[in-house]
C-alpha cells in the first residue's frame, strides 16, 4: 500500500468515524432531551397526584361522620324507647287516676 493509498483510507475511516460519532451525539441529544421530557411529565403527575390527595382527604373524613351520625341515632333510639316507655307508664297513671 502506498502513502496516497494510506492517506486515502485513513481519511475514508475518519470520515466513517465522523459520521458514528455524529450519529451516536444526535442519538444522545435525542436521549436527553427525552429524559428531560419525561423528568416534567413525572413532576407534573406528581403535582396532579398531590391535588387529587388534598381534594379527597374530606373523604377519608366521611368515616369519622358516619361513625357520630350512628353514635348519635343510636342515642336518639335511646331517647326515644325511654321516651316512649315514660309516655306508656304517665298515659297509665292517668288513666288509674
Amino acid at each position: 500500500m502506498t502513502d496516497a493509498q494510506l492517506w486515502s483510507a485513513w481519511g475514508i475511516w475518519m470520515g466513517v468515524a465522523t459520521v458514528v460519532v455524529l450519529i451516536a451525539a444526535a442519538l444522545l441529544i435525542v436521549i436527553w432531551l427525552t429524559a428531560r421530557k419525561i423528568l416534567a411529565d413525572a413532576v407534573r403527575a406528581l403535582h396532579a397526584a398531590e391535588a387529587i390527595r388534598a381534594h379527597t382527604q374530606p373523604i377519608w373524613s366521611l368515616r369519622d361522620t358516619n361513625e357520630v351520625a350512628e353514635d348519635i341515632l343510636a342515642t336518639v333510639q335511646s331517647i326515644e324507647k325511654t321516651g316512649g316507655a315514660l309516655a306508656g307508664a304517665l298515659a297509665r297513671e292517668e288513666s288509674v287516676r
